[in-house]
């Protein structure tokens, strides 16, 4: 009887109450959805267009579903090539120009499978997908599981074209880091400065602007910039 319950609502003749049922809980669902997004990245930020594809995708997922049924294509090995090509399409408009926080994609994935689930007709299946991930979402957010450590860090230290920096600043970062590699060397300001990058961990207790002061007296008072490497959230001096 249980088992019964998750059955889909949907039969071979596509009913318009039906389908207007599975199509309405997909906005439903995209809206709680974008909801959780909101609140677990309320503290890092995020890019404003990201809700609304939330709530949109689910709607656009669960029709091509039901449209697949409407002009005849009955395998479901079809209609599942056609919702998910249709969902790879959408995915990369999204991305197709910028790199986002991976957790984005995540958030758009899941869009995705209640759309196509919910088009399906198991709209039970995609109400308790939904209520898992949303615990999920919440106990990490909560719990601040996914906090990056601020001590893990990039470095970059401007320095001019004339100025030795082998080995130049390894005193200070010993002193400061528990770890620390340089990542790269490149040229910039046509050619009249050199940009290191390091990948630094620092020491508990170091005092990150008496940490850039001690770089600055190295490289001729040029820009140090200091960033926490999760958010790229930088200290410019």
């Amino acid at each position: 009887m249980l088992l019964q319950a998750f059955d889909t609502i949907l039969d071979t003749d596509l009913e318009i109450g039906a389908s207007i049922i599975c199509l309405g809980l997909s906005l439903v669902y995209g809206l709680i959805l974008a909801i959780i997004y909101k609140y677990f990245k309320r503290s890092s930020g995020y890019s404003t267009d990201i809700p609304l594809s939330l709530i949109i995708y689910p709607v656009a997922i669960a029709g091509i579903v039901m449209l697949s049924r409407v002009i005849g294509l009955n395998e479901s090995s079809t209609r599942t090539t056609m919702a998910f090509g249709f969902a790879g399409v959408l995915a990369l408009t999204r991305f197709r120009s910028t790199q986002h926080d991976i957790s984005d994609l995540a958030f758009l994935s899941m869009t995705i499978i209640l759309g196509f689930i919910n088009g399906l007709g198991y709209i039970l299946y995609a109400a308790l997908i939904l209520i898992i991930m949303a615990i999920a979402i919440i106990v990490v957010t909560i719990t601040k599981f996914n906090a990056p450590s601020i001590k893990e860090m990039t470095l970059k230290i401007i320095v001019p074209e004339q100025l030795n920096f082998d080995n130049l600043f390894d005193d200070i970062l010993t002193d400061s880091c528990k770890v620390y590699n340089l990542k790269s060397i490149k040229s910039t300001e046509f050619g009249t400065m050199f940009e290191l990058n390091y990948v630094i961990t620092l020491k508990n207790g170091i005092n990150q602007h008496e940490f850039i002061d001690k770089i600055r007296e190295r490289n001729g008072n040029l820009n140090v910039t200091l960033s926490i490497r999760r958010f790229n959230t930088q200290i410019v001096q």
